[in-house]
């Protein structure tokens, strides 16, 4: 159940970013508190109604099954500069979370398409040396007083409460849209 409730997260904070961007396109000031909240309510409504009896985020979902805790937060992060104009990322943290999307990417996916014989996914379903390097990743960025380690604590602690409905440790932290997001910015 906890699951099926998170999984309205990421496409809420996506069509709220989406709603964010065309407000300021059309020049509608959202200096008002009262705009702000309309319009987060708004998109609210619009990830909760369901046509064809299938809630909006659950169609959303339907692209891509897992969005990572850390492609959550990035876009968390931006929706929350967008309506306080507080950084949760400053810039580093950002290239930060980007390298990260884009390096477990290309650890991920080519081996597990069939690039070699060794599919790092697998490890994910237990216990292994890839917990092992997310935790250390973790530990080194929350060392150097980079934010982006609390996102990666939040991924931890994420697979053990079971938010995503993989049970599988690599959804945690990498999904196909945030190695692909982490190419395209950082080209």
């Amino acid at each position: 159940m906890i699951a099926y409730a998170f999984s309205f997260v990421f496409p809420y904070l996506l069509v709220l970013a989406v709603a964010l961007a065309a407000a300021a396109r059309l020049g509608v000031d959202l200096r008002s508190a009262r705009r702000r909240i309309a319009l987060s309510a708004a998109s609210l409504v619009i990830v909760l109604v369901p046509p064809w009896w299938i809630p909006v985020a659950r169609w959303i979902v339907g692209v891509n099954a897992n969005f990572s805790i850390p492609l959550t937060a990035i876009l968390f992060a931006h929706v929350w500069r967008k309506l306080t104009g507080a950084e949760l990322l400053d810039e580093r943290e950002r290239l930060t979370a980007w390298v990260f999307g884009l390096a477990a990417g290309v650890a991920l996916y080519p081996m597990a398409l069939g690039l070699g014989r060794f599919d790092p996914y697998g490890l994910g379903w237990e216990l292994s040396w890839a917990f092992v390097i997310f935790l250390a990743a973790t530990v080194a960025f929350l060392y150097r007083r980079n934010r982006f380690g609390i996102v990666l604590v939040a991924a931890i602690l994420a697979y053990d409460l079971g938010l995503l409905e993989s049970p599988n440790l690599w959804d945690y932290f990498v999904d196909p849209f945030y190695a692909l997001a982490a190419a395209g910015t950082l080209a």
